[in-house]
């Protein structure tokens, strides 16, 4: 499991608390990612009815009969070699059977009603990833600091255009705007709000992206199988935390329980609500204020939205394994994010062992302002895209939807985190520094946006909890070593 076989992580929602005892010091966890000794003695409180925060798996569709599973939050591994989930799911066997995800499965079509040549999308798809990749070379020294990755992208895409014959362009620029949209939920914004400076910070691990069979709360479930069966308790929301640490030793957390309000008491807090949280909440959570050059990086870093639409039929109008279909815009890319909310849709796919159900992927300011609309103006919407696109006007609409709203969730603001032209790698870094009193690192920080190369994944919020149990052992092991 990482760097300690006796080190647990784990993910429920933001503004949660969870006490740990280790040593005979008393850690408390808030927020999104729980890390503490597994011998040690925990509590988990819980604002929300379930576990899991921003992996949420829900039940939805059909599959054979049965109900079939949905992710609403995070949907696959990315990367296998040296992840730390996808070591922890190879270990708890949920993966079998092994699924490798295609990114661009189905056909593209274009808002005509034509379906691109599938030899063609395979070769621009290719090139596209190329260009991609090719991110992680960029020499932050020779960008300007307010350099936007959207941009770049745009003169890259029309300058690898004229490789192809003129007959193909406009197919191609389709092409390019719809793989535009995949790379924006990628980073989880629009991409003229993500750093091009320091684009190449993220890094993607080697192998291939992989599907949960059981849905990814199996992680969830297998890291909470380990915890006392009286360790959970939900709804359970914390107000504030006051860090001063004087008289006691200790830190305070006042919580709004079921039966009223509590105070905690703690050595020291770990602290993983998202950044989203953060960008909100520190100036009315934290007691005193958290210090100014924290305060200054969680302000200066973006944090996107990334939401799904899923829409069930009642018999799906396309043949099993051919339904997923990309939308290839062969206009310019829309300015108004708004009012063409529907132009920031990647496409959509059809869901690993769901026979009737599709999923649809935006991002950006088209994904929050899409929360503001109602299921019916959402579900007519993306019907009328799909006949248009496939160029069927009988099509029947879908009987059912369910959407993520990541953006109005109070217990995450937003998806995951990102660099945007106003912050640095420094602002990861100081995110993750913890506060400390008279010595002691009384509060300290977790999640994907304190990971300096694996922000917006599970495994960079994995590692990140297992980073801070690990600084609390050194702390430990230091402290009985001068005690000696």
């Amino acid at each position: 499991m990482g760097l300690n076989d006796n080190i647990l992580t784990y993910r429920p929602m933001s503004r949660t608390l969870t006490t740990a005892y280790v040593r005979n010091e008393r850690q408390l966890c808030i927020g999104d990612s729980v890390t503490a000794r597994e011998t040690g003695r925990i509590t988990l409180a819980e604002l929300c009815t379930r576990i899991g925060g921003r992996i949420h798996t829900c039940n939805f569709g059909n599959n054979g009969g049965n109900s079939a599973l949905v992710e609403l939050g995070a949907n696959w591994i990315h990367g296998t070699h040296g992840n730390a989930v996808f070591s922890l799911a190879t270990e708890k066997n949920l993966l079998d059977p092994f699924v490798i995800l295609d990114r661009m499965m189905g056909h593209a079509y274009t808002e005509d009603g034509k379906k691109v040549d599938k030899s063609l999308t395979e070769k621009v798809w290719k090139l596209f990833r190329e260009v991609e990749m090719a991110l992680d070379d960029i020499e932050p020294e020779s960008i300007d600091a307010t350099a936007e990755l959207g941009q770049y992208m745009e003169d890259i895409s029309e300058k690898r255009l004229q490789e192809f014959p003129p007959n193909q362009h406009e197919d191609i620029r389709g092409l390019f705007n719809c793989m535009m949209n995949y790379l924006s939920f990628h980073f989880g914004a629009d991409l003229d709000k993500v750093s091009l400076k320091y684009v190449g910070c993220f890094r993607e691990l080697d192998g291939k992206n992989v599907k949960l069979p059981k849905g990814f709360r199996s992680v969830v479930d297998a890291i909470a199988q380990n915890l006392p069966s009286d360790a959970i308790h939900l709804n359970t929301k914390v107000e504030k935390i006051n860090y001063s640490y004087t008289q006691t030793n200790t830190v305070k957390i006042t919580c709004q329980t079921p039966s009223g309000k509590s105070v905690f008491e703690a050595n020291h807090v770990i602290f993983t609500c998202s950044l989203g949280v953060l960008e909100s909440s520190h100036s009315d959570m934290f007691e005193p204020t958290l210090p100014p050059s924290k305060v200054n990086s969680i302000e200066a870093m973006g944090f996107g939205t990334v939401d799904k639409i899923f829409l069930k039929w009642e018999t799906p109008f396309w043949k099993i394994g051919e339904g997923s279909l990309k939308l290839a815009w062969k206009g310019k890319r829309t300015t108004n994010r708004k009012t063409e909310w529907y132009r920031s849709l990647f496409g959509f796919d059809e869901i690993q062992n769901n026979d009737n159900t599709l999923v649809g992927w935006i991002h950006g300011e088209a994904a929050e302002h899409l929360e503001t609309l109602t299921d019916r103006d959402v579900m007519d919407q993306c019907v009328l895209l799909i006949r248009q696109f496939l160029g069927d006007p009988s099509i029947p609409a879908p009987t059912e939807i369910l959407r993520s709203a990541w953006k109005s969730n109070e217990l995450t603001r937003g998806s995951y985190s990102f660099l945007a032209p106003s912050s640095a790698p420094s602002d990861i870094a100081r995110l993750a520094e913890p506060v400390s009193v008279g010595g002691v690192p009384v509060l300290l920080f977790a999640g994907e946006a304190t990971h300096p190369c694996f922000f917006s994944t599970t495994h960079g919020a994995r590692e990140s909890g297992i980073r801070e149990a690990k600084r609390l052992e050194d702390y430990y092991i230091t402290k009985r070593d001068v005690q000696n």
